[in-house]
């Protein structure tokens, strides 16, 4: 029998690009120019086990007390609780929703911030719509911050190349920005990282209200 499981599947995808170095270099970027020391609550959206979200919260958001996760795959769900539990987080309290985005009904408290980490460009337009008024509305606080971190199909990617092979088109981030833009957001920053010809790009944006 196959394996069908996305999270083995994709951990054995990631061992033959260099996106760790590709996001870290966004991330080294994003930190000269934004103080994220007052985030205390995180929502995150499809982060899989959650290395990069971990990531991002352990370089940019040092004072962070609760992660909440939106993920349906099991396997991802037990090795992103098993990543909590060996204290990659140290002080931060993870919750994790078990459903798709789609099916999300909110959270009980707004949170400080959103996290859209290679995963908000496979929701479809109206969905993400939808989600960014949601966002607004209900899920984020008056001075709440969306990060997203995406492949840019404006500039060549062998991620996104591979993807259209496959018949997977994504849409653009240029896409998505006019969406939240649309929804009232506006473009705090835009980074473009670029260092090698295996995965050539990662855009880390950030909006706001």
């Amino acid at each position: 029998m196959a394996d069908l499981s996305y999270h083995r599947l994709y951990t054995a995808f990631r061992k033959h690009d260099d996106y760790d170095v590709v996001f870290r270099s966004a991330l080294e970027a994003v930190a000269d120019k934004m103080d994220f020391s007052w985030v205390k609550s995180c929502l995150a959206f499809g982060p899989g086990s959650g290395e990069r979200e971990m990531e991002f919260v352990r370089r940019l958001m040092p004072n962070l007390r609760s992660f909440i996760a939106v993920e349906q795959d099991y396997e991802s769900i037990e090795a992103l609780r098993t990543n909590f539990e060996e204290g990659r987080l140290l002080g931060v309290e993870l919750s994790v929703v078990e459903t798709c985005l789609e099916s999300f009904s909110g959270v009980d408290s707004a949170v400080d911030a959103v996290l859209f980490i290679s995963m908000l460009c496979n929701i479809h337009t109206t969905n993400r719509r939808a989600l960014f008024q949601q966002l607004k509305r209900r899920y984020m606080n008056s001075v709440g911050v969306v990060i997203v971190a995406e492949n840019s199909r404006t500039t060549p990617s062998g991620y996104l190349m591979i993807m259209e092979r496959l018949g997977k088109m994504r849409d653009d981030y240029e896409l998505m920005e006019k969406e939240m833009l649309e929804a009232g957001f506006r473009v705090v920053l835009s980074r473009i990282s670029r260092t090698s010809p295996v995965q050539t790009t990662t855009l880390l944006s950030l909006s706001s209200y």
